[in-house]
């Protein structure tokens, strides 16, 4: 059987869905086309008698205001017609887990359409410490996530110190850039002793900045945040839905409070214990994947890199790693700039592979105007102090200075484009305080949905399997949806992933098998 690859049409359209075999899947798997997200028939109720508990609307709701405007504007993303987002914060306990006094502002978005029933309950989504998941939200309405707002509204949640939630200032302009760009440009031959004295100084002023709460942002707590969301709604459980981080997120809440979830979607997932080393190279594989899917596309498109996409892209990184980067830039401002592109891709896989093809040739050609956006764009993103404190705090079993110095030489004979920067990005987090990871979920009473990109630049491809293990272990089960493409979340890039997510949704229920969805 030929499965064509197909172009995203009207977001209303049905998937086509076919039955078939494919590796690396359970048995008799669906295989789906990209052709968009639209549920099938009348909308189905959000709770079944003998199912999981109902997706219910909040007794006592937040006061929104309206923000539609600003937050697609912040997201470079045009409004869509019929669409509204709402803005709307809430003090959650600085640490309800240690007892430190305090409170800490939350920020959320909600997403209604002009098809949102007025007494629905809304479907919590978070992307953790990825990116703000006020600014995923309206990318994920222009793509294919607002085929959900027909049956409920989602509210985005931000973890602390990003987005919209209580900012964190804390590194000095200096100290942050040279920790963007590795201390490439400071004298001396051992990178990780320059850098880990930046690190340093970085990490004892951001503690004593957040103190009393420099043990309280870390996965639990911001299920905590979560926590203390649902309670302030007063409803028995909620609908959560993590992708990337944001399932790490979801999964210790469901670890902490497992009788409070009606349905669970994870989307791009780690294991809550995943170790730093583990992490990080399982992210450097997954650069490396996406680079060489996106050479093969770039190829196949004639784009402007020519007939070697990955000898143009490892040419700049070379350049830049020789002191001759676009502009000046470090090698890892230009290696962040390109793994985030291909992580979350500004619009369809042709524009957005010839849009990233067409930056590396400008800059190799002299033009860096291009590429110095990418670079401004991943650092807005990717770079603020708000993620620093917190991806730190989830960082466990961290790696000696040595341990990195081993890595360094290893990577970069592994992966040649990322491997050393890679390798360097965990002395960022050698000098936070130590901690531990949040409970898996046990006796978990709903099923789970799972879902992953086979190359994805942000967390690899490797974590479905492991946390598919953990949901058995916790006496459930789990239907994979898996994305062939290239991105950070399969529910965010590929409109093929969201009936099976949508059906989930509404009734509770798995779907029968696993689905695959070609890039």
């Amino acid at each position: 059987m030929r499965v064509g690859i197909l172009p995203t049409i009207a977001l209303s359209s049905v998937a086509v869905l076919l039955t078939s075999c494919a590796p690396l899947l359970a048995a008799n798997p669906r295989y789906a086309t990209d052709d968009g997200a639209g549920p099938q028939g009348a909308p189905t109720t959000t709770a079944q008698a003998d199912g999981p508990p109902a997706i219910e609307a909040p007794k006592n709701d937040l006061s929104w205001s309206d923000c539609t405007s600003r937050v697609f504007s912040d997201a470079a993303v045009p409004a869509l017609p019929g669409i509204t987002l709402d803005c709307a914060s809430y003090d959650a306990d600085l640490d309800p887990i240690k007892g430190a006094n305090g409170s800490i502002n939350i920020g959320v978005v909600r997403a209604t359409s002009v098809d949102t029933p007025a007494d629905a309950g809304p479907v919590v989504m978070t992307t953790g410490t990825d990116l703000p998941s006020s600014s995923q939200l309206p990318v994920w309405l222009s793509r294919a996530g607002s085929d959900i707002l027909k049956t409920n509204p989602i509210v985005a949640v931000d973890r602390r110190g990003t987005g919209m939630s209580e900012a964190i200032d804390c590194r000095d302009l200096f100290d942050r850039q040279e920790m963007i760009d590795q201390t490439q440009f400071e004298p001396g031959d051992d990178p990780v002793a320059k850098l880990s004295a930046i690190v340093q100084a970085a990490t004892t002023t951001c503690t004593d900045t957040i103190a009393p709460g420099d043990s309280a942002y870390d996965n639990a707590h911001a299920a905590e945040d979560i926590e203390r969301l649902r309670s302030t709604w007063d409803v028995p459980a909620i609908a959560l839905m993590g992708i990337g981080n944001g399932a790490q997120v979801a999964l210790a809440y469901t670890g902490s409070h497992p009788d409070k979830v009606a349905r669970l979607v994870l989307d791009s997932p780690l294991p809550l214990a995943v170790g730093a080393e583990a992490a990080t190279e399982q992210k450097v594989k997954g650069q490396q994947a996406a680079l060489d899917a996106f050479a093969a596309q770039c190829a196949a498109t004639n784009c402007p890199l020519g007939p070697d996409p990955k000898g143009a892209v490892d040419a700049l990184l070379t350049a830049a790693r020789n002191g001759d980067g676009p502009g000046g830039a470090s090698v890892a401002a230009v290696a962040d700039a390109i793994s985030t592109a291909l992580a979350f891709p500004r619009g369809d896989r042709v524009s957005a592979t010839n849009a990233l093809a067409a930056a590396i040739a400008s800059a190799r050609a002299g033009d860096t105007n291009a590429m110095a956006n990418l670079i401004t764009q991943a650092e807005t993103v990717r770079q603020t102090d708000g993620q620093f404190v917190n991806s730190c705090s989830d960082a466990l079993n961290r790696p000696t200075p040595d341990r990195v110095r081993e890595l360094v030489v290893a990577w970069d004979r592994l992966y040649p484009q990322f491997g050393t920067v890679g390798a360097l990005r965990m002395v960022n987090c050698l000098s936070w305080p130590s901690g531990t990871a949040p409970q898996d979920p046990k006796d978990l009473k709903i099923p789970v949905m799972l879902l992953g990109v086979q190359n994805d630049p942000i967390v690899g491809n490797e974590g479905v399997a492991a946390v598919a293990a953990t949901i058995i272990n916790a006496g459930a089960n789990s239907k994979r949806v898996i994305w062939q493409g290239i991105g950070h979340g399969a529910s965010i890039y590929t409109a093929c992933a969201l009936p099976p997510v949508i059906g989930y949704l509404q009734s509770g229920k798995l779907p029968e098998t696993d689905t695959f969805c070609p890039a």
